[in-house]
């Protein structure tokens, strides 16, 4: 029984090294690793939720898009129409940043990138 023990925990106290080849990598949180903040709260293209393997930078801000096909979109657009329709899904239009605002209710938004034709 003891030498079942001691196989089990071993004989040492060192904790495998990064430059050890036995050692696993640390798995780090998915949420962490992903995590962006986008400046718009829905795709300007699409008007879906934004995912952050689809992202582009526009005046500094980081845009998120929801398809495959939507920054190729987006890139084709000039700068008038860009804007526009930035201002439709721009997550902080409108309102200050205090410490006191309620944001309750940012959901319930109509889909801001529809636009009469």
């Amino acid at each position: 029984m003891l030498l079942l023990i001691a196989a089990i925990t071993g004989c040492g106290d060192a904790a495998p090294t990064a430059s050890d080849p036995d050692a696993v990598p640390a798995i780090s949180d998915p949420f962490e690793a992903t995590a962006v903040n986008f400046a718009n709260a829905k795709c300007p293209i699409m008007g879906g939720k934004p995912t952050a393997e689809l992202t582009a930078e526009y005046e500094g801000k980081t845009i998120g898009f929801c398809c495959e096909g939507c920054p190729e979109k987006w890139a084709a657009l000039d700068e008038d129409v860009k804007a526009e329709k930035f201002a439709k899904v721009d997550a902080h239009a409108g309102h200050d940043h205090g410490a006191d605002d309620d944001h309750a209710g940012h959901d319930d938004a109509e889909d801001a990138t529809d636009s009469p034709q």
